[in-house]
């Protein structure tokens, strides 16, 4: 399996992921991020639930042009990978970046309560000449593709200077659930201004509701501004 991903790798095809593309990537979050990502490993959250979150984000990051879908081409377009983003502004509504909710079990109404406090504080951290940020929802790598460099490849695949002071963008946000994306963005630069621990979520009866099995501890509200990101294209 290695050894064919590391073949296939580098003929990746890296792009502007679009309406068009909603249901791939839907298939390709359930077919991998669902079971791939350590909170979502420890919640066990029925297949609705996951609807409505991957549904919500998928449409909301593809109104803007941040969002990258990797597709290998010697597969019939398989999705390999995606970054999903969406902008978000200073002086949006406030809930405007939430992530969804339904009539969820318990587990998973924690869970998003508790993802959506990491950045409701945002613009009280981030640096006040900072008015619209892109907001990475979503970093996901399919099981055959893991390490081998593509999340710090799709960091900025799509940001080009010119878009970026379109958009009037002054960094780039997320909300790092697992140690590898953590580890990502701490490699590139991502500064934490709050990280909440895990073990604080409980639920009625007191269970801890998130036990993740890669020893991450806590969730990171991470942020680089855009004048830290190197190599940029024009």
């Amino acid at each position: 399996m290695s050894s064919l991903a590391k073949t296939t790798a580098s003929n990746l095809i890296y792009r502007v992921a679009v309406k068009e593309d909603s249901a791939k990537l839907l298939d390709f979050l359930f077919k991998y991020f669902a079971k791939d990502e350590p909170c979502n490993r420890a919640l066990q959250m029925p297949h609705h639930v996951m609807e409505v979150l991957f549904t919500g984000t998928v449409e909301r990051c593809l109104q803007k042009p941040f969002s990258t879908i990797v597709i290998n081409p010697e597969k019939n377009d398989e999705v390999a990978a995606c970054l999903l983003a969406s902008v978000w502004n200073r002086s949006d509504p406030a809930g405007e970046a939430d992530f969804a909710m339904g009539a969820f079990p318990e587990n998973a109404q924690l869970f998003v309560k508790f993802l959506n406090s990491m950045h409701e504080d945002f613009w009280k951290l981030a640096p006040k000449d900072v008015e619209a940020v892109i907001h990475r929802e979503i970093v996901s790598v399919g099981t055959p593709y893991m390490r081998q460099g593509i999340s710090s490849k799709m960091l900025t695949h799509n940001l080009s200077k010119k878009l970026l002071k379109q958009y009037n963008i002054g960094g780039l946000i997320s909300e790092a659930s697992s140690l590898a994306n953590q580890k990502v963005e701490e490699k590139h630069g991502f500064k934490t201004l709050l990280a909440k621990p895990y073990d604080k979520v409980v639920d009625s009866n007191g269970n801890q509701v998130l036990k993740l099995d890669d020893g991450t501890t806590d969730m990171k509200l991470n942020f680089i501004a855009i004048g830290d990101l190197k190599h940029l294209p024009e």
